[in-house]
């Protein structure tokens, strides 16, 4: 996962930084690494999944922070998804402003 989000943070630094050539191969990139992430989110869903039904507790709640606590990839999965998937759209429209 970490290779994937490296790879993440590198197209989107390189597009903020405005000194792109080929804007469209940064979209391919980027978005085929966001499949990658989301595969990793789906992996972290099971795990959090697991951890959340074999906790001992029968108040949801707890469940779930128990969850969160041992599975905080889901999380972040999430949150850079979201980010990466605002960054995409930007580029998107800039490819086609060209």
């Amino acid at each position: 996962m970490d290779k994937i989000l490296d790879k993440i943070s590198s197209i989107i630094e390189t597009y903020e930084s405005g000194a792109f050539k080929d804007l469209h191969v940064m979209h391919r990139e980027l978005t085929s690494n966001m499949y990658y992430l989301t595969n990793e989110q789906v992996k972290a869903r099971s795990k959090w999944l697991e951890v959340y039904y074999n906790c001992k507790s029968t108040v949801n709640a707890v469940k779930e922070r128990e969850a969160d606590k041992q599975v905080p990839e889901l999380y972040l999965c999430r949150k850079i998804y979201e980010a990466a998937k605002g960054v995409a759209i930007s580029m998107s429209l800039e490819i086609k402003l060209n």
